[in-house]
């Protein structure tokens, strides 16, 4: 699968799958910007990429702020006069209150990191798309929004407040060309969760390079008929 000059918007591009995922879409061929909030991130990304870091572009951007949201998009697309992809990847878990006991605090942050950047993003990336008519919008949810359990409300919820997102920007965007899908992971193999679980059998999870696979395929032309798909990636575990 190719993306060939294509312009490719990853937000949270920097952690441990968006460093796969913005390999791979390197890779393939797209010019990819990434947003970051961390300097030391963009570092640890460009350390893997080699000869392709010269088709990369960093943007500094808390995606949960409308007016750097904005300022980004618009910025990308003055670059490269279009955007083909974006790539929701921005997000984060915090977990373990009961509902009884959750404040408001982590409810927001929930919702802002892992629901309302995807709205901002996706709001102002959508003139383009619709202008070209053509765009592949791909948001990442989790297993946690349909098989949940006690303690993650507020993930949860987010997780699956990003579904419905999704099938309603597929509804509303088909007649430009433009498709809208998300997958649900199960675990993803990362450093971080590693040393969280570290009892936990590692071969079961998903890896960011197989997530990354299905992300590429869907950013593709071969996906072109594909639109409001939830895609469950679970791995074994």
């Amino acid at each position: 699968m190719k993306l060939e000059n294509k312009v490719a918007l990853i937000t949270g591009g920097t952690g441990a799958l968006g460093r796969a995922v913005t390999k791979r879409f390197l890779e393939a061929g797209a010019h990819v910007t990434t947003t970051y909030t961390r300097e030391e991130g963009v570092a640890r990304l460009l350390a893997i990429l080699g000869e392709h870091q010269t088709r990369l572009t960093g943007l500094k951007t808390d995606v949960t702020k409308e007016e750097e949201v904005k300022q980004s998009v618009d910025s990308l697309a003055q670059k490269f006069g279009r955007i083909d992809v974006l790539v929701n990847l921005a997000g984060g878990y915090v977990g373990g209150a009961p509902i009884a006991e959750l404040d408001e605090k982590t409810w927001d942050f929930m919702m802002n990191l892992n629901l309302k950047s995807a709205f901002l993003c996706s709001k102002h990336v959508l003139p383009y798309m619709i202008a070209q008519k053509q765009g592949r919008i791909i948001n990442i949810s989790s297993r946690a929004a349909v098989r949940a359990f006690s303690g993650i409300a507020a993930y949860a919820a987010s997780k699956a407040g990003i579904i419905a997102f999704t099938k309603v920007l597929a509804a509303e965007t088909r007649e430009h060309g433009i498709t809208a899908n998300v997958i649900l992971p199960s675990i993803i193999d990362t450093e971080a969760n590693r040393a969280s679980m570290p009892k936990a059998n590692f071969d079961a999870w998903v890896k960011p390079e197989e997530l990354a696979n299905v992300i590429l395929f869907l950013a593709s032309d071969e996906a072109r008929e594909i639109s409001g798909a939830a895609i469950p990636v679970y791995g074994r575990a």
